[in-house]
């Protein structure tokens, strides 16, 4: 492998975070060039040693300390060595993000609403050694192109999870407050990964019509006493899969509130809670212990954990109310290695390929 004299980033462009030159054979004397706004990291065996910032820097064991100390445990003595030199810009950079999320559980049905939102993100590199760690090492990027598709995700990923945090009637009352804690929470993950938050701007928040009218007392009442409706019709003799049945597709998560639901009295006064038994439908007064029409326990069914989110959920829900994932996790393949995983992976335990 020939020796390098010089290694620069001179042809970087506006729109590139990073430049990976890979299996460089350099020697004490070679020359870096870094300009103003760039950073070179020296990479060696999925490790970041020494940084170094803007100037014409000619390569002594003085100035990678870090790296020839790394040389020498692999008993690698001599003038010439090989490594990895990435060079890391610090200049600003806008990224946009998009997708849907689930509202947290909310009100005696645990209603979840499906929210659409997008916008963007000012960001730069804060700390080029903890950024080349975790994109190059951990990440396995070569390119600014598989950087960018990470920070979406990652960006995409804190959203969806903090907007789990939030009920729908703070959503629609407070999507201002909402987006700002959401932006505060995306801040502070980002600095692990070496990146600084500029600022983050939410363009839009989509709120579905049903939700708006969920937030509403008298909404949630009327589809309170819709849903009771459904599910007493939809009950199969059993009752073991109707939570699933009518939770899918409508952004409805059974979770608790076959045991416990709202209805209003005949006199128009406080509403009277009541129990539904899980086997026949049949409702039953707060604190009946057995259905009064077909004799089964009114007991909260058994609970699992949700794999993925951690949410306790029934032991009859196939799919978790929290966060939509199925209870029993399945096999699937990486997209890019064709590697197995469990469908509760993020990331391929192959390749590290992000997988959600």
């Amino acid at each position: 492998m020939p020796i390098i004299e010089k290694v620069a980033w001179d042809f970087a462009g506006d729109e590139d975070i990073a430049y990976r030159f890979p299996n460089l054979s350099l020697k004490y004397g070679s020359q870096v060039i870094v300009k103003e706004n760039q950073w070179a990291v020296f990479f060696r065996d999925g490790k970041s040693y020494d940084v170094f910032g803007p100037g014409r820097h000619t390569i002594t064991s003085n100035n990678i300390p870090l790296l020839t100390g790394a040389l020498k445990a692999l008993r690698i003595i001599g003038d010439i060595f090989e490594c990895e030199v990435i060079f890391v810009s610090n200049s600003q950079f806008k990224g946009k993000f998009g997708g849907q999320a689930y509202s947290a559980p909310s009100g005696n049905i645990q209603y979840q609403a499906e929210l659409g939102y997008y916008g963007y993100l000012l960001y730069k590199v804060e700390d080029p050694k903890l950024f080349v760690i975790e994109f190059f090492g951990n990440k396995g990027a070569s390119t600014s192109t598989d950087i960018e598709n990470y920070i979406r995700g990652f960006i995409n990923e804190r959203v969806i999870d903090e907007f789990a945090n939030h009920d729908i009637f703070n959503v629609v009352k407070n999507v201002d407050e909402t987006t700002d804690k959401v932006s505060l929470i995306i801040k502070d993950e980002a600095a692990r990964i070496g990146l600084k938050i500029i600022d983050t701007v939410f363009e839009g928040v989509k709120i579905p019509e049903e939700a708006r009218r969920f937030s509403t007392t008298m909404g949630q009442q009327a589809m309170t006493m819709q849903y009771m409706k459904e599910t007493t019709s939809e009950l199969p003799e059993g009752g073991g899969a109707a939570g699933a049945g009518v939770g899918a597709g409508i952004g409805i998560a059974m979770g608790n509130a076959l045991g416990q639901a709202m209805q209003p009295s005949k006199g128009g006064g406080s509403p009277q809670q009541v129990v539904l038994c899980p086997n026949c439908g049949s409702q039953n007064n707060l604190g009946a212990k057995f259905c009064g029409n077909c004799g089964k326990s009114l007991a909260p069914a058994a609970k699992i954990i949700c794999p993925k989110c951690g949410a306790a959920m029934p032991e009859t829900m196939k799919f978790c109310g929290n966060c939509g994932s199925p209870m029993k996790p399945e096999k699937i393949k990486c997209p890019k290695c064709k590697a197995e995983n469990l469908s509760t992976n993020k990331f391929c335990g192959s390749c590290g390929n992000k997988l959600q």
